[in-house]
C-alpha cells in the first residue's frame, strides 16, 4: 500500500487545525513514555552507550523516511530533544520516572481522543494504522503542511483521488 493510499482515509478524520496540532505534539507525548523505560535497556556495543530507546528512534525515523522522504526527515528533528527529555528522566528515582511516563502517556490520550470529539466531531480508534501511528502520525501531518505550501503535489493528486497506488502507478 503506497503512502498516498494510507493518507486518503486518513485526511478527512483530521480537518481541524487544533486536532491536527495536538496528534502532532501526541505522537511525541507517545514517544516519550515509551523512551523513558527503554532508555533502561542498555544494549551490549562496545564503545557506545546505545540503548533500546536509540533503537525505537533509529526504526521511527527510518520507517517515516520510507513512507515520505521529506516528512519523515522534519519529522525526526523534534525526536531528538523527545529522546534527550526521556533519557533525562530515566535518571530519576524508577518511581518517579514511571509516574511521568505514565502520566504523560494519559495526557496524551485525552487531550488526542478529546481534539477528535471536540474538534472533529468523530473519531477513528485505531482503525488508521494502529498503535504504529503514534509513532509516525507527524510524517502526516508535515505532508498536509507540505501540500499547504504547495509542495508534494503529485503526492496529493494521488492521496485526494480514488485511484490505489498500484492504480495510479500504470
Amino acid at each position: 500500500m503506497s503512502f498516498a493510499d494510507k493518507l486518503r482515509p486518513w485526511l478527512p478524520l483530521h480537518e481541524n487545525g487544533v486536532s491536527r496540532a495536538v496528534h502532532f505534539v501526541g505522537a511525541y507525548l507517545f514517544t516519550f513514555s515509551l523512551l523513558v523505560p527503554l532508555s533502561w535497556v542498555h544494549l551490549p556495543v562496545p564503545g557506545l552507550a546505545l540503548t533500546a530507546a536509540h533503537l525505537l528512534v533509529l526504526a521511527v525515523v527510518l520507517y517515516a523516511v520510507t513512507l515520505e522522504w521529506t516528512a519523515g526527515l522534519l519529522m525526526a528533528v523534534p525526536l531528538l530533544p523527545t529522546l534527550a527529555a526521556a533519557e533525562a528522566v530515566s535518571r530519576l528515582l524508577t518511581g518517579t520516572a514511571v509516574g511521568i511516563a505514565v502520566g504523560v502517556m494519559v495526557v496524551r490520550f485525552a487531550l488526542v481522543v478529546g481534539a477528535h470529539i471536540v474538534f472533529e466531531k468523530k473519531t477513528h480508534g485505531l482503525s488508521l494504522g494502529g498503535p504504529l501511528l503514534f509513532f509516525i502520525e507527524p510524517v502526516y501531518l508535515i505532508t498536509l503542511v507540505l501540500f499547504s505550501m504547495g509542495f508534494k503535489r503529485d503526492l496529493y493528486a494521488r492521496a485526494t483521488s480514488g485511484s490505489t497506488g498500484a492504480t495510479a502507478a500504470r
